[in-house]
């Protein structure tokens, strides 16, 4: 999860009146996560969702915190957002390439302090690795807006044009950066298919970007700079407005005058940015209190989406109209309008009840079942870890190292907001060796377990099991040690014998992995891990692995005749 430092002497200084242990208490009922708090620098390290961009930067938090702390009601709102006649020329040549360029130009009468660069340049990041898709989708370059002459010009040119990359000493060509430099080793792939590549040139012919790259040199930013000019480029254009609406409003809040600009495109004709109009969805009231158990007025519900930062209409007949800021790209229908109440509500005012009647109730078969899994495998020395049923292609590809397991076979979400969360696994051991690799530093031997769900899909239709997945990690581990505990835990959970003929996949040692049967059924896998793997996640201790399809153990064993669901 992304994180952002908050200084808790600038929510002192924001809100006077509050005591700091009051101001830090309402964090979590933002979505934010407190992951430490370091008096001495200053600074309360917040770990915030990827759905939250706007929460990437310190302002963004203090924006939210001003409606739940009563500071500032209803949609924030940019005062002047002025006109100018400043333009981008897009060239044609772009249309197959990165064809969409938004920009604005933010000026105030002093210059960028350390901590607002420090603030701009991180958000600069999440915001690209995020919404940006590690700049695949979008990039941002951040420009000193008195160094470049307008009009600009973005246009398609070959590898061999030169220029002085940012924090340069001499010209380089296109070419030499995307194979020289570490950021153009890093995101060079994404234009290695095209012969004309993107840059951003003004008036004078200076090269001021090479998108999705890096800046040039001649824009530098540094603490003398008090104008900034801000592109985004991208092949979205949901994407490039989001992102240079949520920059919008950050700089806004830094006390910059905002100048839009217009960018004239073959493509899309003539558009001026950046496009800061609020969304709305339409909902009922009544609806909000179902969905909250509450009982409030039309009036409450109205206060309640104004310290949520949104505004709300009463359009009568029961409808009601939410108004969005278009910073707020994470609020897509009436149950996040819904949502948005209860924040405004405030959600530490929401106490638990007793249910009317009372049901007497008892485990389930499968809960009893997992409980008897977990008993037996605590007993032979592991550990139980959970882990996301989500996680990201480059994971899936670092483990499994062939087209067995590949992006054909997973099912992935559809509009996901971070590269960290694309699929949903087919198999636990990614996940697994994940949290071997994150427990490089822990005293060995390492024995986990994960009981999850797994996701495959057949004739387009996804198909949902429960799987268990049990490893060992360290220096002499050894398919005989994790045969022993297959067939031990076997035996004593389920009274049952399986059979391991040998199988070779890419992801286990040749000769040392096998498939699971049991009873004529192909259950799963086990063997020792590739040594390519543990390269690939920088592991230095071997490890064993098996995994089975515990729903379908459950079906051939006919335990209790359930169905796991």
């Amino acid at each position: 999860m992304p994180v952002v430092n908050l200084r808790p002497s600038l929510l002192s200084r924001i809100f006077p009146e509050r005591a700091l242990d009051e101001i830090i208490e309402k964090l979590p009922y933002l979505g934010l996560d407190i992951e430490g708090f370091d008096k001495t620098n200053d600074k309360i390290k917040i770990e915030f969702n990827p759905n939250r961009p706007d929460f990437s930067s310190e302002n963004g938090i203090v924006r939210a915190l001003k409606g739940i702390l009563n500071g500032e009601l209803g949609c924030p709102t940019i005062q002047d957002l002025h006109p100018s006649s400043s333009l981008i020329r897009v060239d044609g040549q772009l249309k197959d390439v990165r064809p969409i360029i938004y920009g604005l130009i933010a000026k105030r009468d002093f210059p960028i302090n350390d901590e607002e660069l420090t603030q701009l340049i991180s958000m600069q990041e999440d915001l690209q690795n995020g919404l940006g898709r590690k700049r695949k989708k979008s990039s941002i370059g951040l420009h000193n807006y008195d160094a470049l002459t307008f009009p600009l010009s973005y246009k398609g040119v070959s590898r061999q044009i030169k220029f002085m990359p940012l924090d340069g000493k001499k010209e380089y060509s296109l070419d030499n950066i995307l194979t020289d430099f570490d950021v153009g080793k890093k995101y060079g792939h994404i234009l290695e298919k095209f012969d004309i590549v993107p840059i951003l040139l003004d008036s004078k012919d200076n090269v001021i970007s090479f998108p999705p790259i890096i800046n040039g040199n001649t824009t530098k930013v540094d603490l003398l700079t008090s104008n900034l000019f801000i592109e985004v480029t991208s092949v979205n254009s949901k994407s490039a407005k989001d992102i240079l609406s949520i920059l919008s409003f950050e700089l806004s809040d830094m006390g910059f005058d905002l100048y839009s600009l217009m960018v004239d495109s073959p493509f899309y004709g003539e558009i001026v940015t950046p496009i800061l109009e609020p969304h709305r969805i339409h909902l009922d009231f009544d609806y909000v209190n179902k969905i909250l158990g509450l009982k409030l007025t039309h009036d409450e519900i109205l206060v309640c989406l104004q310290r949520s930062r949104c505004e709300g209409l009463d359009k009568g007949k029961g409808q009601l109209e939410c108004i969005i800021p278009s910073y707020r790209i994470d609020l897509f229908d009436k149950v996040d309008v819904s949502e948005e109440v209860a924040i405004g509500y405030g959600i530490f005012n929401l106490g638990p009840l007793y249910p009317a009647t009372y049901f007497p109730g008892r485990k389930n078969s499968q809960s009893i079942i997992f409980d008897k899994v977990r008993d037996i495998l605590i007993g032979l020395g592991f550990m139980e870890i959970i882990n996301p049923n989500v996680i990201s292609k480059n994971l899936v590809k670092d483990v499994f190292l062939e087209d067995d397991h590949s992006d054909k076979n997973l099912v992935s979400l559809g509009d996901s907001k971070n590269t960290e969360f694309e699929l949903l696994r087919n198999s636990l051991i990614p996940s697994l060796i994940y949290t071997f690799s994150n427990n490089i530093h822990e005293k060995y031997p390492q024995k986990l377990f994960e009981i999850g769900k797994t996701f495959s899909t057949t004739n387009n239709e996804i198909r949902e099991n429960w799987s268990l997945c049990v490893s060992i990690a360290h220096n002499t581990t050894d398919y005989t040690e994790i045969k022993s505990n297959l067939e031990s835990f076997m035996r004593y959970c389920f009274n049952a014998f399986v059979t391991t003929p040998r199988y070779d996949t890419a992801y286990f040692l040749p000769g040392h992995s096998a498939r699971i049967f049991l009873k004529d059924d192909v259950i799963g896998e086990i063997g020792e891990i590739h040594p390519q793997v543990l390269d690939n996640l920088n592991l230095r201790t071997l490890i064993t692995i098996f995994e089975f399809n515990l729903s379908g153990v459950v079906e051939i064993l006919k335990l209790d005749q359930i169905r796991i669901v």
